[in-house]
């Protein structure tokens, strides 16, 4: 199953609405504290407690600042209300960002406000609506909590009503989110109303569902799109399918559905459901299809996952797990493998300043058989490793190098106690020849030992890839077209391995790019598109096309360096 899609999540719904939503409620409910009210005029009514501020009002405390043309000030019962008038608008500012308005409604005491016309721009996105109503979230009814525990009374919740939301700054944006109305519990969840999704004017597509997700989740399996699929494979022909999900407060189920041209269909159900505020249960049941072996199979998997603390365990059983590695530059290998179970442990990322970097430590626990020819004998294996990456910087970025290195030492239990140690290393640098963006990378495998498995038993490998960029310009400055085209050479071989061809169309706030890649070493060739929003790189959308192994990113999953494609 493709985890590249993965990006839509924070392209459409998770980052887009869980940051801004999340700064906004804390408008002046974080810290009750002493009121400072200044302006041009300021009368106050004994009797009422009532205070009028007109011309450039401000009122602060420690973690809010609101401006307005005028503003009264209710001392008893705790009540503010500012109006806009042709003089400028209300106006509040938080450490998160900058939000403006009609007219503020808000109680210092029950914590409950409304702002009419809300527009602002906070980090990357902007933002604009009818109104946004504020509430302690205790008071949220007919919303699942994800925490069995009740919170902290002091979260907020906020619904945003008729709300459009983008990170393009132009007047009419090119892409933009609507929704009738969103509900948000402070670092817990955010409910959204059918939203749809534009480029421009035209409408893609409505989310047929109410779209739950869970605010501080970076579960990377987790797409909740609903987006159609095209695409070429060369030993699938054609491909036309669509994938979508549907989440709920503490869990989501996922499907994706292609069908190809040489008669193959293939599908995924993912189901997860949180059983603990850092544990969550899943099964993914996969249909697949090996050119190898010309099967199409169904591929059941199922486990748990923890996350706490940059700690992740992950427990996985699987049956006929289709596993496509890239062992070398150009040639993809299939592998049909049984696991009862899996269970790999990564530890968060610890600074090393003698290295310059960051480093992590690795562990892996399972029992495999692999099945790829056959039935065969189940082996178990151990594994201890780690990984270190750094990047190196200058005041002009011109050059930066930058490496990522991965061991495993790996025992297994067979008559002959075989071990196994595998060191990966890259050595790369980015890099500038004129007009032209430049990237090199030299890749290296060790290895000492053998694995008495096919799919584990990795051979040594030499590689040096290198990508030219060059970016045609148009009449808008912030339009462009970008050419690449990247080269892998095998040193032991003495070949040109891999060929990789781009075409990228930068639109401002988004980059549209079309990928060929051509394996030089067999028939795995294949066609696709990716959308990205320039605000979250990493978000890439893959319409269709196979995972692409890229020596110059910084690591994000588990070793070894290529990249398990299914």
């Amino acid at each position: 199953m493709d985890k590249s899609v993965t990006a839509m999540k924070k392209f459409c719904f998770l980052a887009l609405f869980s940051a801004f939503l999340c700064a906004a409620l804390p408008v002046f409910a974080a810290e009750r504290d002493t009121i400072q009210l200044d302006a041009d005029r300021i009368s106050f009514e004994e009797a009422s407690g009532v205070a009028i501020a007109e011309g450039n009002v401000r009122i602060h405390n420690s973690e809010v600042r609101l401006f307005a043309p005028y503003v009264e000030y209710d001392s008893v019962e705790q009540q503010v209300k500012a109006t806009s008038s042709s003089e400028g608008s209300v106006t509040f500012i938080t450490a998160a960002g900058r939000l403006s308005g009609e007219r503020l409604d808000y109680n210092l005491t029950t914590r409950e406000g409304m702002l009419t016309k809300p527009s602002g721009k906070v980090e990357a996105f902007y933002v604009k609506g009818e109104t946004l109503e504020v509430k302690p979230a205790s008071e949220v009814r007919n919303v699942k909590r994800r925490k069995k525990q009740e919170g902290d009374p002091e979260d907020m919740s906020a619904n945003w009503l008729e709300a459009s939301i983008t990170t393009c700054n132009e007047p009419h944006p090119h892409y933009r989110l609507e929704a009738k109305s969103v509900t948000v519990l402070e670092g817990e969840s955010l409910v959204i109303k059918k939203p749809k999704v534009y480029l421009g004017e035209r409408m893609l597509f409505s989310y047929p569902f109410d779209y739950y997700v869970p605010l501080g989740e970076s579960d990377s399996r987790r797409k909740q799109v609903l987006f159609p699929k095209v695409g070429y494979e060369s030993n699938k022909g054609a491909g036309l399918g669509v994938t979508g999900a549907y989440g709920w407060g503490t869990g989501f189920a996922e499907l994706e559905v292609i069908g190809w041209t040489d008669d193959i269909w293939e599908g995924d159900l993912l189901l997860t459901q949180d059983i603990g505020e850092n544990l969550s249960i899943y099964t993914d049941i996969t249909r697949a299809y090996d050119k190898d072996r010309d099967t199409t199979q169904w591929r059941p998997s199922w486990g748990a996952r923890f996350d706490s603390g940059g700690w992740k365990v992950d427990a996985m059983w699987s049956q006929r797990e289709l596993m496509t590695l890239e062992k070398k530059a150009g040639s993809d290998s299939r592998y049909v493998v049984w696991k009862e179970p899996e269970i790999n442990i990564m530890s968060p990322w610890f600074e090393d300043r003698a290295a310059g970097g960051s480093f992590r430590l690795l562990g892996s626990w399972g029992r495999y058989e692999d099945a790829t020819h056959g039935p065969g004998p189940t082996v178990t294996r151990t594994g201890l490793g780690g990984q270190i990456y750094g990047e190196f910087r200058n005041n002009r970025e011109k050059i930066r190098p930058f490496y990522n290195a991965v061991y495993w030492h790996y025992e297994y239990d067979t008559d002959n106690s075989e071990t196994q140690q595998l060191l990966d290393a890259v050595f790369g640098v980015h890099w500038s020849l004129g007009k032209f963006d430049m990237e090199s990378a030299y890749l290296r495998r060790w290895r000492w030992g053998d694995s008495p498995m096919g799919w584990d038993a990795y051979d040594p490998r030499e590689e040096v890839y290198q990508e030219i960029g060059y970016t045609i310009p148009t009449k808008k400055k912030d339009v462009s077209w970008r050419l690449g085209v990247r080269a892998a050479y095998d040193i032991q071989d003495e070949e040109l391995s891999e060929m990789v061809y781009k075409v990228a169309y930068d639109q401002h706030c988004m980059l549209w790019e079309a990928v060929y890649r051509d394996d030089r070493d067999g028939t795995d060739n294949w066609f696709g598109f990716k959308l990205t929003i320039k605000a979250f790189p990493e978000s890439g959308v893959r319409l269709s096309g196979s995972e692409l192994f890229d020596p110059f990113k910084a690591p994000n999953e588990l070793v070894p360096l290529e990249k398990n494609k299914n």
